[in-house]
């Protein structure tokens, strides 16, 4: 009878030290390292980049000007025209200050003496001028530095 009593027991025992074993903690891995990435070196964004050719019957003409009066280094970005000016849906001014910062400016359907004033610094600057088209053409016309005197 005390064997009939033990061998439960002894199977509940079993059953319960199988399932209060402590549990062991996967063994911690470091996570992969990502690949290295080089950057290729910086470059300027104040220097020129060759503007794209435009065909000659969407051609228009601008003039970017820098105030000279040290307070108020504003740059002015001119619409004079041209043969494509019927055809421009927008104009679009970037300047990049020599101080880093950035500005945006544009002007939809410009027409002649539409201007885009952004503010400058005595220093030089370099403005980007985009003009799309209504066949959805955009063209960099204008890449260049503007100083603050000659």
């Amino acid at each position: 009878m005390k064997l009939f009593l033990s061998l439960p027991l002894l199977f509940v025992l079993l059953l319960v030290a199988g399932c209060t074993s402590p549990v062991v903690p996967p063994v911690d891995t470091p996570p992969p390292t990502p690949p290295e990435v080089t950057l290729p070196p910086p470059t300027s964004n104040r220097v020129p980049q060759p503007t794209d050719v435009v065909p000659p019957n969407q051609q228009v003409a601008i003039q970017v000007t820098k105030n000279t009066v040290a307070i108020d280094p504003w740059v002015s970005v001119l619409f004079t025209g041209g043969a494509g000016q019927s055809s421009v849906t927008v104009m679009t001014a970037t300047i990049i200050r020599s101080d880093g910062l950035t500005e945006t400016g544009s002007a939809p359907n410009p027409a002649i003496g539409t201007n885009i004033m952004l503010s400058g610094t005595t220093r030089t600057d370099r403005v980007i001028v985009n003009v799309s088209y209504t066949d959805g053409h955009t063209y960099t016309v204008k890449d260049e530095r503007v100083q603050f005197q000659n």
